[in-house]
Formats: C-alpha cells, structure tokens, sequence
C-alpha cells in the first residue's frame, strides 16, 4: 500500500514502514489510498467572537452539534482518550470547527469585497477581522460580519460585510470610514500585535481572534493561520497561536503549531483523491486545533501520529485509535 510521508521537524518523523504497521491494524474500510511521493507537505451555534455594534464588543460562546461520522467509514475501532488528554481535545474539536466557520465567513467577505470595490489600491485598508454577531443580550446570532478596517491609528471601518446562512451577503461601505469602538480598536491591536511578533514566513498569512476563553486564558488569541495559492494541497503548517492581553502592546505567548511549514498534495499524480491523509505531530501530544480546521477544510480524514499514538481527525471529531505509536526503524 502506497502513503504519503509526511516531514515536521525531522527529516521523517513518520516513517513508511511505521505507519504500514498501524494501518495493518485499522478496519479495512479505513486504509487509506495515498501516495508516495511528497517532498516535504459552519448549524446551532459555537464558541465565537460576538459582535455587539454598539459601545462593546461581546465575546461569548455556544456549542455546535457535532458532525455525524464521514459514510461509509469504519468508527468502531478506537479507544477511550487518555483522561489526562479529555479537555485538549474537547478544545481541538471546538476550536477548530471555531476557526473554520471564521475563516470561511472571512473568504466570503473577501470575494464580495472584491466584486464591490474593484480597485482596493488607496484605499488604505488594514486588514479585516470576521466576527459572529449578537443580540443586546449578548446571545449569539446565526449571522456574522467581516470588518475591513484602516490602516491609520486609530483605525476606522471602511467596509462591513453581513453574512447569514441561505440569503446573499450584503455589502456596506462607510465613506468617510465610520469609528471603530475601542473595544473593536483593542482586537484590532491585538491582530496587529501578534502579526508583528510572527516569525518571518514565506507563506500567506490568514488572522483568526477567538477568546482566550476557549483555550481556559484570558485576553485573546489570535491564530495565524498559514495559507497557500497551490491547488489541491492540504495546509498543516506552518501556524500560530498567539495570546494578546485585551489591552496589551505585547504577546504573552507566541506558539508554533508545527516545527515547519507543512504542505501536502490531496489529488495524486493522476489526479486520484486519497480518502485520508497521514501526518506526525511532535509539537504536542494529541492533534491540535489546526488539524480539525483542516479537515474540515479539506474534507477529508487525517490521522495523527503523536508519541501517545495515533488518532484519527474526521471534520470536527477526534478518535484515539492506537496507543502503539509508530517506531522510527533503526
């Protein structure tokens, strides 16, 4: 059986031979097709920023039903997760589908931006920051905005982008640029603060705000998402994590998702769709935020080799499947 072998931070962290040996104990519904050859690699409601236009922002947080198993896949060969691993992976899974919904709203506004605005140059855009929108109570909307903002200081609204399930996003220029509040203007620092402590990357850089909440911190975390202009290619690395305080001028942390940057083909030479992708971990013990953001992303399976075993990642679940992790060969 052909697989991808997959680089982080050693020259092979999952060795061909190794993960033979753990797929041999898979159903045989969850083998997986992949390929040798690789170089180096939204409906209830979920824990999200909430927007409150008025004088403050409110950040809370709901939980989404979870994803019903991918058809046709085998679900009963797992183990029970470490109970020292419960919470990390509850947080991986809501986190993750988190990031997705954000990180598609944002692509959304992106697209109707650009068919709105068809010359940005001048405009002095900043960046943009999606967030889920809420009631004067503060409860959680089924609608969330992209907020384009200016570069200046202090930064102000230049465009807002309203998108709901199953009704056409709507556009809203504000000319001139409306006030940012300065609970919006201290997510907009905290943005540009964790962009300016990033290590230097050759690869594109997607912004996502959650609340610390939802990692059990305090202050926000801004995650760096690493993007990619190649088709058919699957992103696992290289991302950030970083923790701003709410009004701080500094990162508390800045944490990298994985040891390199991790690209990895999902169409084969001939253009075959593999039905999962394999990868190691070594930063953590247990598959990260990232790897459900990229399942879902990709729509496809990944397993994860760590050293307490290996899991399997299906949109935004989490199955310990093998407590033998691979072995590199000697």
């Amino acid at each position: 059986m052909d697989l991808l072998e997959v680089t982080n931070g050693k020259k092979s962290c999952l060795w061909k031979i190794a993960a033979r040996q753990c797929l041999r104990k898979m159903p045989q519904g969850e083998k997986l097709q992949m390929n040798t050859k690789l170089d180096g690699w939204w409906e209830d409601s979920m824990r999200t920023i909430l927007l409150g236009m008025t004088l403050l922002l409110t950040l809370g947080c709901a939980t989404a039903p979870e994803r019903p198993p991918s058809k046709g896949k085998s679900v009963a060969h797992q183990l029970p997760i470490p109970q020292d691993l419960r919470e990390q992976i509850r947080r991986s899974c809501e986190i993750g589908r988190q990031l997705y919904v954000l990180d598609k709203v944002a692509a959304i506004g992106t697209d109707v931006l650009l068919e709105n605005v068809k010359d940005l140059q001048g405009r002095g855009i900043g960046g943009y920051i999606p967030v889920q929108e809420g009631d004067e109570d503060g409860r959680p909307r089924q609608s969330f905005l992209v907020v384009f903002f200016t570069a200046e200081m202090p930064p102000r609204i230049a465009y807002e982008i309203h998108v709901a399930p199953d009704v056409k996003p709507i556009f809203r220029a504000f000319d001139p640029p409306k006030a940012a509040t300065p609970s919006f203007a201290a997510f907009i620092r905290a943005r540009k603060t964790a962009i300016s402590a990033m290590p230097p990357t050759r690869q594109p850089i997607n912004p996502v705000l959650v609340p610390g909440e939802a990692n059990g911190e305090q202050g926000v975390l801004v995650y760096l998402l690493a993007g990619t202009k190649k088709p058919n290619t699957a992103v696992f690395g290289r991302h950030f994590r970083a923790l701003v305080p709410i009004n701080g001028t500094a990162v508390t942390y800045m944490m990298p998702l994985s040891n390199t940057a991790l690209e990895m083909p999902t169409r084969g030479p001939n253009g075959e769709a593999p039905e999962a992708l394999m990868v190691s971990q070594v930063v953590t013990d247990f598959p990260l935020e990232t790897h459900v953001f990229t399942s879902l992303l990709i729509k496809k399976q990944v397993y994860v080799a760590t050293s307490r075993g290996v899991w399997r990642v299906d949109g935004d679940q989490i199955a310990f499947i093998s407590d033998k992790p691979p072995k590199e060969p000697e």
